[in-house]
């Protein structure tokens, strides 16, 4: 989704416009899907080692009894990629509840993004104010992970640590479209639909420019992008390119700190490759870069209406 402001002169007439429409374009098909990625990474990390840190225990996912012999792999499996999906119905539930608590009649559906990106949504006609609208748009997140990380270190349950993670990974389209709201007044009316929202308000409500909330997206959204692009090009073509130019091994950083980036080694006994922190560290100076040039663009073009 990108936030597309009406244009509209400095002059503030009383009249209600539309400020702006929120809509998942291509380019955003693409941050939401790297900053996803990078989502469960991290996600993943947080519940797990918080289960650890709290049983002493690490997570495993053997739901079959092992009597049951070669069955159990796949019972297994399908318990997982049930895990992995079934979390989407108590999360768009817990929109409609909300929904439904400021007077409106939700609506479900789900679909799939320029091709990329699946979604599911649950939306409705009815006004909300931005305050009303940034509750619904985080219940889900802040409902779940309250409950699922109580019952997951009280029963000993380290397989909810799956369903929680995709849960805050799947939710980055509402933290997007939270920061966005959160750049207009509290007294803008907001209409949510099946691909978006559209913000209404006076003209003197548009946020400024630049956003900081604008400015904290895009560095997140670069970072994602390019820790993910980073990962890809260095564990795919590392392996095929630096054989190619008879390189048998090279390390870039020092193993074991953050400066760590890659490590190669192609012997007649050992082929392996890893990918250190330090792919997080180029993608936050990528992320910062690009929400810098953002942040000089917009307010470029916002002195050009002015």
């Amino acid at each position: 989704m990108t936030d597309s402001p009406a244009s509209a002169t400095s002059d503030d007439d009383g009249t209600d416009r539309v400020l702006g429409e929120l809509t998942l374009t291509r380019a955003l098909t693409v941050q939401m899907t790297a900053v996803g990625t990078l989502g469960m990474v991290a996600g993943w990390i947080l519940f797990a080692g918080l289960f650890r840190f709290a049983t002493g225990e690490t997570i495993g996912f053997q739901f079959a009894p092992a009597t049951l012999g070669w069955i159990a792999t796949p019972v297994n499996i399908l318990v997982i990629a049930f895990l992995g999906t079934f979390f989407l119905v108590p999360h768009e539930w817990l929109h409609g509840l909300a929904i439904r608590y400021y007077g409106g009649k939700p609506r479900y559906g789900v679909g799939v993004a320029h091709f990329v990106l699946p979604y599911a949504y649950a939306t409705t006609d009815h006004e909300f104010t931005r305050n009303q609208f940034v509750v619904v748009l985080l219940t889900p997140l802040v409902v779940m992970t309250a409950v699922g990380v109580p019952l997951m270190l009280a029963f000993g349950w380290g397989w909810l640590a799956l369903p929680l993670t995709l849960n805050a990974a799947g939710a980055v389209a509402d933290l997007w479209m939270t920061v966005s709201v959160l750049g207009y007044p509290a007294h803008v009316r907001i209409v949510d639909h099946e691909t978006g929202a559209r913000i209404v308000g006076r003209a003197g409500d548009a946020p400024r420019t630049p956003s900081v909330t604008a400015v904290a997206w895009d560095a997140l959204a670069g970072a994602a992008v390019a820790v993910v692009s980073t990962a890809l090009a260095l564990a795919v073509g590392g392996p095929l390119l630096l054989p190619a130019l008879g390189v048998e091994s090279i390390v870039v950083g020092t193993p074991g700190r953050v400066t760590y980036l890659f490590e190669f080694v192609n012997a007649p006994n050992e082929i392996s490759f890893s990918v250190g922190p330090g792919v997080f560290g180029v993608g936050a100076l990528i992320g910062l870069a690009y929400a810098l040039v953002r942040a000089y663009r917009r307010g470029r073009r916002a002195a050009d209406r002015t």
